[in-house]
């Protein structure tokens, strides 16, 4: 009898343990690269001016999602990425959180990195942050993440790694932290430290979120050295922190391979939302002043509802089990979030994942080159508007002045050049009800709410809603 009740307490043990001894071949290592502002066309893969030869090598050997689909802000694209929920749902549909922002990721919210930290991930967040400072809860650290080193809001100067507005913001876990250098070498040097002390013990996801190579446009003179034929300066230094971070993102991976871990690590890329260009009505609302990145075919970008907003490079790469493969199947960043669950073994089951998720699991379109199974994205809603994308419809509206409803066939009009919501009124009227729809399920936009609260800084509050400029 005593033997026997030790062998049960045994089990329960193992059972409680076993995230801690699953093996390898069952749970990959994650490493997920995110841009902040890059260019659809600003990489070597899409024929960029942007030397890439790391992502691009990525891109060669993995798989390539050409219609995958982001939001129009960092805060929004780190909200549906770690919750894999609509951002109107989290609050997060409208703009970024500020310096002086009170608002953050509601704790009620279960994020990529609990999710993989409660079946024995090892979960690290390097770089940006962007979902809440103003109180400890909101903290990288109390939403999964077992170690955090980077910026929490928006970086105002790479080299000081101050925020905009000149506040020191660098932080070693819950600890502000100063240590020389530029940020891009700082985060792959902490990145590699993490892997190298933790790979082939128990698995890995760490989450590379990179504050370039969007503004302010700074990089090191080695990287802008290399396109001296380029005369303006903003545009030098920005193709040359879009090198620098690929030289960071090749230094990490060589890293794990040298490890012998490459065959067991998915890789992840794409940028947070499409590079900054000139877009809206200067009425102060931190519209960009010049253009330096660029979005390829597509119209306007970060910050719009267009194409150039929303629509980003995406490869995911992972030796031996990802053939190369371009694909048009179409993907949402909320995707990734039941992605990866199921991928590391994870659970989604309503006693864990209590709040329902927008997101599809993209697995089959990955490693079995199949169909996607979604035909409906929401693009955005909040307030002042939003996007729907069906089939190959979508629908923008705008209810704030001057209002505009536009419709555009992006299967033939990718450009989004002609807008043809007179000839097909019948599309029209159900994408709107459907955008409707989704409104009512809105919750009221944290951002807005925090116009309320006396400040010392002017809040931007149409950005992102402001027509195109002429």
């Amino acid at each position: 009898m005593q033997i026997e009740n030790l062998m049960k307490i045994s089990r329960i043990v193992f059972a409680l343990m076993w995230p801690a001894f699953a093996g390898a071949a069952d749970q990959p290592n994650i490493i997920y690269f995110v841009a902040n502002d890059l260019g659809w066309k600003d990489v070597g893969f899409h024929g960029g001016r942007a030397i890439t030869p790391n992502i691009d090598r990525l891109a060669e050997n993995g798989a390539r999602l050409e219609n995958f689909y982001t939001l129009p802000h960092s805060s929004s694209a780190r909200a549906a990425l770690l919750t894999g929920r609509y951002p109107m749902r989290t609050g997060f549909q409208m703009l970024s959180i500020q310096p002086w922002s009170s608002y953050g990721l509601s704790r009620d919210e279960r994020t990529l990195a609990q999710a993989l930290n409660a079946v024995g991930y090892k979960t690290g967040l390097f770089g940006s942050w962007l979902l809440g400072h103003s109180q400890r809860e909101y903290l990288p650290t109390q939403k999964g993440f077992d170690t955090f080193f980077g910026n929490l809001v928006q970086i105002g100067d790479h080299y000081e790694k101050k925020n905009i507005v000149g506040q020191p913001d660098w932080f070693t876990n819950e600890k502000l932290y100063f240590e020389k250098g530029f940020n891009t070498d700082l985060i792959a040097a902490k990145t590699k430290n993490f892997l190298e002390s933790q790979l082939g013990k128990k698995p890995v996801f760490v989450l590379v979120s990179f504050p370039g190579p969007g503004a302010p446009y700074q990089s090191p003179d080695q990287y802008q050295s290399l396109y001296a034929d380029v005369s303006r300066a903003s545009e030098r230094a920005y193709l040359g922190a879009v090198s620098h971070m690929d030289a960071a993102i090749g230094a990490i991976i060589e890293s794990v391979e040298k490890l012998g871990q490459l065959e067991n690590t998915l890789v992840i890329f794409h940028s947070d939302n499409g590079g900054a260009v000139k877009r809206a009505f200067f009425t102060g609302d931190s519209d960009t002043s010049q253009n330096v990145a660029d979005n390829g075919p597509f119209r306007s970008g970060q910050g719009s509802l267009y194409e150039g907003g929303l629509r980003v490079p995406l490869l995911v790469h992972w030796r031996g089990k990802i053939s190369p493969e371009v694909s048009t199947e179409r993907a949402h960043i909320v995707d990734m979030f039941p992605t990866l669950i199921k991928i590391g073994k994870g659970s989604l089951e309503k006693q864990d994942q209590v709040k329902p998720i927008d997101g599809i699991d993209i697995s089959p379109i990955l490693f079995n080159e199949a169909r996607s199974t979604r035909q409906e994205i929401l693009l955005n809603v909040d307030e002042f508007g939003g996007a729907i994308l069906r089939d190959n419809w979508k629908l923008i509206v705008r209810s704030i002045l001057p209002t505009s409803t536009e419709l555009y066939n992006i299967g033939d009009d990718p450009s989004e050049e002609n807008n043809v919501i007179e000839k097909f009124p019948e599309v029209s009227q159900e994408l709107t009800k459907r955008l409707q729809d989704f409104a009512w399920e809105m919750q009221r936009s944290l951002y807005l709410g925090d116009l309320s609260r006396a400040r010392q800084y002017d809040m931007p509050m149409l950005w992102g809603n402001n027509p195109q400029r002429p």
